[in-house]
């Protein structure tokens, strides 16, 4: 009878724990249901926004028209190109360097103080000549002096009339034969001794003063 009610008041024991035990397990459930829904709201919203952008994103791209890649030409390389065509077209071609570069060409006047000399055997005895030398005035103003060169192989200059011996094979004039006029001509001679056959040149140098 004893070890009965101790049964029983030992189940009731453990029914009030167990009871405790099952408020205490809701409680702890009823917390955590109150804690837990705004974690999971904020995770849900800021899925939703994340996904919002992105979707518009899409949409839009969609939705908008195809650019054109085609290149466009530029404004800038138009106008270059323009300038350097008028550029080209309005600079002048340069002249031909030779041809610019030769200038004419023009004679020298010829000089008016001019003369020649012609030899002329004028008498022969022996071994000595008498040779005329004939100067003319071939320029075209007068003459006041001239000089002649008579550099004659196998003559040898003795004497002279008209002429005035310089030096060496040069010889010159006499006051009174100096003054020639333009066309005109004095004759002076000399005397040589002759070695060898005679051979005269036509001509010897003559320079007019």
């Amino acid at each position: 009878m004893l070890q009965g009610r101790l049964h029983g008041r030992l189940l009731k024991v453990l029914l009030v724990v167990a009871a405790l035990v099952s408020m205490a397990a809701v409680l702890q459930f009823t917390l955590l249901r109150e804690d837990a829904p705004p974690v999971l709201a904020d995770l849900g919203q800021s899925e939703r926004a994340s996904a919002a952008p992105e979707a518009s994103e899409a949409s839009s791209e969609a939705d908008s028209p195809s650019v054109s890649t085609s290149p466009t030409p530029s404004p800038t390389a138009e106008a270059t190109t323009s300038d350097a065509a008028s550029t080209a077209a309005s600079t002048p071609e340069a002249p031909n360097s030779a041809e610019s570069s030769a200038a004419p060409v023009t004679e020298a006047a010829p000089d008016p103080l001019q003369c020649t000399a012609a030899l002329s055997l004028s008498d022969q005895w022996g071994s000595t000549v008498v040779v005329r030398v004939a100067i003319a005035n071939s320029g075209t103003e007068t003459l006041s002096g001239w000089e002649v060169v008579i550099d004659v192989p196998g003559l040898d200059v003795t004497s002279t009339w008209g002429l005035a011996h310089i030096e060496g094979d040069r010889y010159g004039d006499i006051f009174f034969n100096a003054a020639v006029a333009p066309g005109e001509s004095v004759e002076p001679t000399f005397f040589a001794d002759l070695e060898g056959e005679l051979s005269l040149p036509a001509t010897v140098p003559c320079s007019a003063e």
